[in-house]
């Protein structure tokens, strides 16, 4: 996902604005959303690890974080694929009005009404396991504040449309998820398997 954004093209809420900047890195605009799209599938093991370890602490947040963030998965999923579906449109020469119209519709209230809440079961999600985490302190607190921190700056770029928010975010993410996995790994940290 780190690389997906980093890549992403500027963004703007016009719609018109934003399908012209597309149109000028249509290609990139769509590595970006398919990079994002495979990321965030990437990161679901993760995310269920760290609520297992949540879950030792309180299986309530860890119960809650594993749902949300499964919700908020699908959600963000389907608004990457629908990025992509609006680059691939583009670049395969799709006319900038007919795009803005394709953006306008997927930017609509039924459609975002619809896909929100899922957004918002994400960040929820994030508190649940992340909150017990940090409570208890040692080497996960600092994952959970990295989980934490990037979850903010994630919501921030979508509310303002400022990609540099979710590139910091997404690498703190990353950075987050790959101090967890090491410890895992080396055994500083070990996951409860139920059997």
């Amino acid at each position: 996902m780190s690389i997906g954004d980093l890549i992403h093209p500027e963004e703007r809420m016009d719609s018109a604005e934003q399908i012209a900047i597309l149109a000028d890195h249509a290609s990139r605009w769509y590595a970006a959303h398919l990079l994002l799209f495979i990321g965030m599938m990437l990161a679901i093991p993760g995310l269920l690890a760290l609520a297992s370890l949540t879950a030792e602490r309180s299986p309530a947040a860890g119960y809650a974080a594993r749902i949300l963030t499964l919700i908020g998965a699908a959600a963000f999923t389907s608004i990457f694929l629908g990025e992509m579906l609006i680059g691939r449109f583009v670049t395969d020469g799709g006319d900038s009005a007919a795009a803005t119209d394709l953006l306008d519709i997927t930017l609509s209230g039924p459609i975002v009404a619809a896909v929100v809440p899922g957004v918002l079961a994400f960040f929820a999600g994030i508190a649940a396991f992340a909150s017990p985490l940090v409570i208890a302190g040692g080497k996960l607190r600092w994952i959970a504040v990295l989980y934490s921190i990037g979850a903010l700056l994630i919501l921030a770029e979508i509310i303002s449309a400022q990609v540099i928010l979710s590139q910091i975010g997404n690498i703190l993410i990353f950075c987050g998820g790959t101090t967890a996995a090491w410890l895992i790994l080396r055994g500083e940290i070990r996951l409860r398997v139920a059997g």
